[in-house]
């Protein structure tokens, strides 16, 4: 069996590849900036939530997965307290009620959203 040989991406394939903290970033409120990246059918938000920020509970279609980077904090889903640290997962199903809030360490966290957030891209300057 042959094994395959891949070619290294050139320059112009290289802007494919974009930095996290580079993206342009929206002020989500007090204490919390994303960096979004929207693709054709996703929205990538990464966030960095400084210590005691708060995001009020809400909901919206989109189904939401939430990866916890560094420090940790506690997620209400639909009227319970789950508190997620560095390396935890969360699934927050489309219409779910949830929202968060920071305790003394902050965190960054990325949320993944399918379908793509428009309402938080067409906040990019």
């Amino acid at each position: 069996m042959t094994e395959p040989v891949e070619t290294r991406a050139t320059e112009e394939e290289m802007k494919r590849v974009m930095r996290c903290w580079g993206l342009p970033e929206i002020q989500l409120g007090p204490g919390a900036v994303a960096h979004l990246l929207g693709s054709e059918r996703m929205t990538a938000s990464f966030i960095v939530q400084e210590p005691h920020c708060s995001f009020k509970v809400h909901s919206h279609d989109n189904e939401e997965i939430v990866i916890v980077f560094q420090g940790e904090r506690d997620e209400i889903l639909d009227g319970k307290l789950y508190r997620i640290t560095e390396g935890d997962i969360m699934i927050v199903p489309p219409g779910s009620a949830h929202g968060s809030y920071t305790h003394e360490s902050g965190c960054k966290v990325l949320e993944v959203f399918a379908p793509r957030r428009e309402d938080l891209l067409a906040r990019l300057p």
